[in-house]
């Protein structure tokens, strides 16, 4: 293998590596690659760990689009705010929790530092990115703010916010609209680093090409940071120190530079809930599939409920999964789904299955065993679902 062809290898894994993107637990991506038919993606163990794995993105033309969203990852009550929530969008394992909490009262500061959110000097959790932490952090610093008596009708209302399709619409068409022309730059790097630049080499020669295609690339790859500013300062207003980091990564990286729209399409809707954003992009069966499994969860967590007995973290954990259980149900409602109808029990498997689990629906040969995939939570009777 001759020096050129290994450098070109290098280049194809480096572009392959900007294809992997890291979805934590608690996280759900939203690709496509025509821009028809979207999927949902988990962060599975095969290319992962406990904390999350690895999804691909399209990493030929026309690149796709990719999306995240996130479950909130604190319990909210109009006395406390806990790091824990017992829901769980991902199949499998909870994500971690830090199960840190404080009485809003007592909450003097609360900051991004990073992907982290610092609450009165301490680490509560780690954000999949640096503008989710800040977002979490926000919404924790209004509601200390806030008397007691105004609390639960603000959490009512931020539930019902992470849960807003036409937002998730709107926004949508927002990110159509300014990333128009950053979708043309980034395909037509690819097809010249990937297809134009070895072709040319090969009929044409370094010596002779090696300028053109310099000339070429540079003049590309400005083009692509400078539309990714435009594009990133219009969608992202408030999100400067990102931009500028982005900007300049994607001026200085070819591999970067391929991968802007990711770059610029992940944090698009990572402040709503993964149901509102498989409403308004999943096909009829999948949505239903995933509304089944969310709102399964919300009427039956895995257990423990909480990171211990206290009454205050108990209640701030129920409240804010009630919160989100209404939003949630409303929103089916609204789609033309009845929730009940939606979280209906199974049928017996067979004559011997006398009970299942009310969260996974497994089945079970005895009333009085428990769901150890769903942490020992209770079975129900398949005479007493009617």
């Amino acid at each position: 293998m001759s020096d050129l062809q290994l450098l070109f290898l290098v280049l194809a894994a480096l572009y392959g590596w900007e294809c992997a993107v890291w979805l934590r637990r608690g996280s759900v991506a939203f690709t496509t690659w025509l821009g028809r038919a979207w999927c949902a993606r988990h962060p599975g163990m095969l290319l992962g760990n406990q904390r999350g794995g690895f999804v691909f993105a399209a990493p030929l033309p026309p690149l796709g689009t990719l999306l995240t969203a996130n479950q909130f990852p604190l319990s909210l009550s109009p006395e406390a705010a806990l790091a824990f929530v017992a829901m769980n969008v991902n199949p499998g394992w909870r994500p971690a929790q830090s199960g840190r909490w404080l009485a809003l009262e007592a909450v003097r500061e609360v900051r991004a530092d990073g992907k982290k959110v610092v609450v009165n000097g301490e680490v509560w959790l780690v954000a999949p990115s640096t503008s989710y932490a800040r977002f979490v952090a926000g919404q924790v610093s209004q509601l200390a703010k806030l008397k007691a008596t105004e609390r639960g009708k603000a959490i009512l209302d931020f539930a019902a916010a992470s849960l807003d399709t036409k937002t998730v619409e709107k926004r949508w068409q927002e990110f159509r609209r300014h990333s128009r022309r950053l979708r043309w730059l980034s395909n037509a790097l690819v097809v010249f680093v990937l297809a134009v630049t070895p072709a040319v080499v090969w009929f044409v020669g370094l010596r002779l090409s090696w300028l053109g295609l310099l000339v070429g690339l540079l003049a590309l790859m400005v083009a692509t940071a400078t539309e990714f500013r435009r594009a990133h300062r219009a969608l992202y207003p408030d999100a400067e120190d990102d931009c500028f980091t982005h900007t300049l990564t994607i001026a200085l990286s070819p591999a970067n530079a391929m991968r802007a729209l990711d770059v610029l399409s992940r944090p698009l809707l990572e402040a709503f809930h993964p149901l509102a954003v498989a409403k308004v992009f999943l096909p009829t069966t999948d949505y239903h599939n995933h509304a089944r499994r969310v709102l399964l969860d919300l009427r039956h967590p895995a257990l423990p409920y909480g990171p211990g007995d206290n009454a205050i973290l108990c209640g701030a954990e129920a409240y804010w999964r009630g919160a989100l259980r209404e939003a949630a149900e409303g929103l089916l409602k609204r789609s033309g789904i009845q929730p009940d109808e939606l979280c209906r029990p199974p049928k017996p498997a067979e004559a011997a299955c006398r009970a299942y689990c009310p969260r996974c629906h497994a089945q079970f040969t005895s009333v009085e065993s428990r769901c150890a995939d769903c942490g020992g939570l209770a079975l129900a009777g398949f005479h007493a679902s009617g």
